[in-house]
């Protein structure tokens, strides 16, 4: 039972009689859990064969439920980036924002990277995401899950939301604020923040949010659409939020989220959406919002790619194909799409392809697990042989020189370099698994 007299008063005040009786018994169940599909590198059915997915979820179509997430996270499929483990209504904000093939979307409070991977699916490799993060521990987090998500048409940093809206003012078709906020549905997975659930802690929350949405008031262009959602149930971060900022900016109108899931909230139209457990998620809170008024656009600076004698040449060496890149601080990013240059401190612009080092080229993860045209590949279909891998140990593959791509079922896990005797193992410290884990 959640110990803490001010939130049960705020529940009993937002919910009916029934309501009520339901969301007590709720508190008390295990948490909802899903997996969301990487529909850019597999497919459900794939999934199906070898993973515990239980049935659809009513918020996403890529979405189903799982009754455990037991080392799901350090599964292959996982390290390969084809599906992220999230709690299912969490899916909501991304529908709402109704995301269109060639959009500029700026993803503001973007980690751990479950609403930016979810865009990046819905934009294809047409259109481009900037995915900021302010905390810089959270901003690695994000780093990893847009690594395994396999794309090439976005930018990852970590910045205040002022220097990055100042910067792109007037740029974006879409801006997704998913709010640092109180938290009040995370209760089952994160217990210690039950005691700092306070109304003190609840109004900080409000004016850092509003804080927020004045900057990404800045970075929308005319006819815009900002989505705002939050994973808390009170009304002051939620509904009384967005009141308070359409007022000071009457050029935002809020629209109907154009969601069927959950239920309508609370404002005066019942436009935007809430998802309480009792709904079928731990609780989620949903408003779209379009921009009418004017808004001066400032022109998006673009990287140009380069050429170079020795990239050219380990492209050549190591992939069937011509690739776009550029070189920023002696590391190679690859793209389809014009990279976009942004002041701060960026930690993704496009696929790292690898370092200069010395006039030779240090390849990345990133690079082998993005692609699949590589000259040298080696597929593991051997469980043993998966193990090792995974642990970080040399595979005892004969006949392989140079840089390999390594597979599990045909699907790209890393890489590493062979001499003809063995494939040395390329695979980051921080992602091999103990061989204690299997």
């Amino acid at each position: 039972m959640i110990d803490n007299d001010y939130f049960w008063k705020e529940m009993r005040q937002l919910l009916s009689d029934d309501e009520y009786a339901q969301f007590v018994i709720d508190t008390e169940k295990e948490m909802c859990k899903s997996l969301r599909v990487n529909t850019h590198k597999t497919t459900a059915d794939f999934l199906k064969k070898y993973l515990p997915l239980g049935q659809q979820s009513n918020f996403d179509v890529n979405t189903y439920l799982l009754n455990s997430d037991d080392k799901l996270g350090k599964h292959p499929f996982h390290l390969a980036g084809m599906y992220y483990l999230q709690e299912p209504s969490a899916t909501t904000a991304v529908n709402a924002l109704d995301v269109q093939k060639d959009d500029i979307i700026l993803d503001l409070c973007a980690a751990p990277g479950g609403k930016s991977t979810q865009i990046l699916n819905r934009l294809s490799d047409k259109g481009f995401l900037i995915s900021n993060e302010y905390d810089k521990k959270r901003a690695n987090i994000l780093l990893n899950n847009l690594e395994r998500w396999g794309y090439d048409n976005y930018l990852l940093i970590n910045t205040t939301a002022e220097n990055l809206c100042s910067q792109i003012e007037g740029c974006c078709d879409k801006v997704l604020v998913d709010a640092p906020c109180s938290g009040a549905s995370m209760f089952k997975k994160y217990p210690e923040s039950i005691k700092e659930y306070t109304p003190k802690n609840v109004l900080s929350c409000q004016k850092r949010q509003l804080d927020i949405l004045d900057q990404a008031y800045r970075a929308l262009k005319q006819n815009g659409i900002l989505v705002y959602s939050t994973c808390t149930y009170n009304l002051t971060e939620n509904e009384e939020t967005i009141k308070v900022f359409c007022l000071k900016h009457p050029d935002m109108e809020l629209i109907d989220t154009g969601l069927c899931c959950g239920q309508a909230g609370y404002d005066e139209k019942g436009y935007t959406r809430r998802v309480f457990p009792f709904n079928g998620g731990e609780g989620h809170f949903v408003a779209k919002m379009r921009k009418s008024g004017e808004q001066k656009k400032k022109k998006l600076k673009t990287v140009n790619f380069s050429s170079d004698k020795i990239i050219d040449k380990f492209i050549k060496e190591n992939y069937n194909g011509d690739l776009n890149y550029t070189i920023i601080n002696d590391r190679i990013y690859c793209s389809n799409y014009p990279l976009i240059q942004l002041s701060g401190n960026v930690y993704r612009c496009g696929v790292l392809l690898g370092e200069i080092i010395k006039n030779r080229i240090e390849p990345a993860h990133h690079f082998f697990i993005t692609y699949k045209d590589f000259r040298n590949i080696y597929n593991i279909i051997d469980e043993n042989m998966l193990k090792l891998f995974l642990n970080g140990q040399s595979l005892p593959i004969n006949g392989y020189s140079g840089y390999v791509q390594i597979r599990y079922l045909d699907v790209p896990i890393g890489f590493g370099k062979a001499d003809g005797k063995q494939i040395k193992n390329h695979l980051p410290k921080g992602l091999r698994v103990p061989l204690t884990s299997f």
